[in-house]
């Protein structure tokens, strides 16, 4: 009898959720990455405080954190881990481990904000259907990306069909068998919401205020929204940027509309436009990126002829965020955009200034290149980092084909370098950087590269020598950096007609002379910053000739 009465002793004082069997229903995923720390999350069918065990190896998890209360939908931030070092995990609770504790279950921080290392990015758009076409995307990529490693992935949008439900992320992207449960246990994913994820969220007729929109979509995400991965913090969960090594990436949400006119943050509405948080928190956070690589990517493209086309008059977020966004997107030379909705694949050439319907197109003006990136024949995009042409032409990719498919479009907008639908081209974008160059293609469901491209950033001002035909010889800038005037001398070779001109980091010029004719000998020229209004930062200077150019990098501190 005693031992039964020590035996309810010992019962009684075990936490009870701990003698209660328990099942992992959802994940564990991971969220918000970064150089020192990661959130995990998972969700089980009865309540319990949870706990991450973690560490370098898996056989050894020697660290762990446990939650302060009883909850059925767990969320642990791990910190204090070093940059770019896989780690192992496990979650459970005091009385089991639920999943984890293997190979499968890791993740890998961040790289240091900044540092400059090859990446790979995954962008999947328009796939939660837990369709056939869903699983052979995700299975194609998986196969591609055996021994290597995806540092970033990208949801374009409609990641959950038809309302946005949580019982339909559930079913369509937690899932096992058709979603991306395999996935989840060591790649963190950055989305954007599109239409269907927004049904639950705010309809397009409704006028609720977009900093209080809740919903699945935003209860199961992690984002960031105070800049804790870089870039200018939001402050909402709506939309956000971050950075990840030298690429900086900004999630917009065309959703944001609202057709009657209230708290129309994208330009829907029949009214003219005036702006937006979302539209002010852009050109802020463009304003202060310094990372060479910018992508951006939301759900509702600008320029498609898929399953929407852009040029219907009916399709007011496409029509708004081509209209009103697109152009501050340009302005800062955005390198290539990234969108969904339309359910089928389609890639611009690198095109600035088109902000109609497909019928104002003009090459002449909007086309910055006829080319289509093929590096394999000697083709691929060369994107100049300074000079008239600076960081001019944005790509523009929709990727609405992840598990969504779509015959009959009529595909053809003049805009686009490559098009295609149907269920053949059911698939996913792959992006790799590395330094100065950008190499993306579209993997298809059956594992054929269909499309691929190449982008390659040019510093002219890096290694240049003069032509030694060139009259130009010997530019010189004293001082450099300098503060109020500085004096930029060179040398002429022969008699000729001389022009000089400032370029800044945008590209935007100040001619200080054209054309003058010149002699032969030593040249002065007195550059004033404050006579041309510059602000302090990075400047490149040109000495142009009929028979060749100089340039030289100035550095103005105010």
């Amino acid at each position: 009898m005693k031992y039964f009465v020590l035996l309810l002793a010992l019962l009684s004082c075990i936490p009870s959720q701990a003698l209660e069997a328990q099942s992992l229903v959802r994940g564990p995923y991971l969220q918000l990455p970064a150089s020192t720390s990661i959130i995990v999350r998972w969700r089980t069918d009865a309540a319990s405080v949870g706990r991450v065990t973690y560490g370098t190896d898996p056989n050894n998890l020697t660290q762990q954190l446990d939650e302060t209360t009883a909850v059925t939908d767990h969320e642990v931030q791990i910190s204090g881990l070093q940059p770019y070092t896989t780690y192992y995990y496990a979650v459970g609770n005091g009385a089991a481990v639920l999943a984890g504790g293997d190979d499968h279950h890791h993740f890998k921080t961040s790289p240091v904000i900044g540092t400059a290392q090859p990446i790979r990015v995954w962008a999947i758009g328009d796939f939660g259907r837990s369709s056939i076409d869903q699983q052979k995307v995700r299975d194609s990529y998986h196969q591609y990306s055996q021994g290597k490693n995806t540092d970033v992935w990208l949801w374009l949008g409609d990641n959950t069909y038809y309302d946005g439900t949580d019982a339909e992320y559930q079913a369509n992207v937690f899932d096992a068998a058709f979603g991306y449960d395999s996935l989840f246990r060591y790649l963190p994913f950055m989305p954007c919401p599109g239409n269907h994820d927004y049904e639950v969220i705010s309809s397009p007729s409704a006028s609720s205020d977009p900093i209080n929109h809740t919903g699945p979509y935003y209860d199961i995400i992690n984002v960031p929204t105070q800049g804790e991965l870089g870039g200018v913090p939001s402050g909402y969960e709506l939309y956000y940027s971050y950075d990840y090594g030298n690429v900086h990436f900004i999630s917009l949400n065309s959703e944001l509309g609202s057709v009657i006119g209230a708290y129309d943050w994208t330009g829907v509405s029949l009214g003219s436009f005036n702006g937006s948080p979302m539209y002010d928190w852009l050109r802020a956070d463009l304003e202060a990126n310094d990372k060479p690589w910018v992508v951006a990517y939301f759900h509702q493209p600008p320029y498609s002829k898929g399953s929407h086309d852009s040029d219907d008059f009916w399709e007011l977020y496409m029509t708004a965020m081509r209209e009103n966004f697109i152009p501050v997107l340009e302005e800062f030379g955005v390198d290539l955009v990234l969108n969904g909705h339309s359910h089928v694949y389609e890639r611009s050439f690198p095109i600035n200034g088109h902000y109609g319907t497909s019928s104002s197109w003009d090459p002449a003006v909007h086309l910055v290149s006829p080319q289509c990136g093929y590096d394999q024949i000697g083709e691929p995009y060369v994107k100049y980092l300074f000079g008239p042409e600076a960081n001019k032409g944005t790509i523009y990719a929709v990727v609405g084909c992840s598990g969504s498919s779509e015959d009959g479009a009529s595909l053809g907008h003049p805009a686009m370098c490559y098009s295609a639908g149907g269920d053949t081209t059911i698939g996913s974008f792959i992006i790799e950087v590395d330094g100065n160059r950008l190499d993306a293609q579209f993997l298809r469901a059956d594992g054929l590269i269909m499309d691929s491209f190449t982008i390659l950033k040019v510093d002219t001002t890096t290694n240049v020598l003069p032509d030694p035909n060139s009259a130009v010889r010997d530019v010189k800038v004293y001082p450099n950096p300098f503060s109020g005037q500085t004096t930029i001398s060179y040398y002429l070779a022969h008699n000729s007609t001389v022009s000089l001109e400032v370029y800044d980091m945008h590209g935007r010029m100040w001619r200080l002379q054209k054309n003058k004719v010149e002699t032969a000998g030593q040249h002065e020229y007195l550059l004033d910053a404050t006579k041309l209004n510059l602000a302090s930062g990075s400047y490149i200077f040109q000495v142009k000739t009929e028979d060749g150019n100089f340039m030289q990098r100035l550095l103005f501190l105010d």
